[in-house]
């Protein structure tokens, strides 16, 4: 519970950091107020302060010890689960530019999606090749925009 309320007070710094940095961004654009670059960065460094002070202020409930075994054995499968998905994310940046996007790509949303949903891994694997022609049509016939 310590670390929690750690964390959160580092972030709810970081985010009154962007947060004076966008409002020193300008008022007034050409656009008029609504186009002013420091709108949004206001808006998410709010979100993120008010989530830390909820996640500062929670109490920890009081578990019986046979909870607290359980929930460490699920945290630990949660983190090997996390760096497991930290491999594969990095795996995929690095190949990026090496192999084919669509093949490339649907390998790594069907990978991410059998890591956190073990179920129906045939609907999995179709989703994620329909996904992955999907954002590459998007990208290359609608926006112009070739991918690697």
């Amino acid at each position: 519970m310590q670390r929690d309320k750690i964390t959160a007070l580092a972030f709810i710094g970081l985010a009154l950091f962007f947060l004076i940095g966008a409002l020193q961004m300008p008022k007034q654009t050409e656009y008029g107020r609504y186009g002013a670059p420091g709108n949004v960065p206001v808006v998410f460094s709010t979100i993120v302060i008010v989530l830390n002070l909820v996640m500062f202020l929670r109490k920890k409930r009081q578990d019986d010890s046979t909870k607290r075994v359980e929930e460490k054995k699920v945290i630990a499968t949660e983190n090997k689960r996390l760096l497991v998905s930290v491999i594969v994310c990095l795996a995929y940046v690095l190949l990026l530019g090496h192999l084919n996007f669509i093949v490339l790509s649907s390998i790594f949303i069907a990978t991410l999606s059998l890591i956190f949903y073990r179920k129906k891994p045939i609907l999995i694997v179709v989703a994620s090749i329909l996904v992955t022609y999907g954002i590459y049509y998007i990208f290359d016939k609608l926006f112009l925009l070739p991918l690697p």
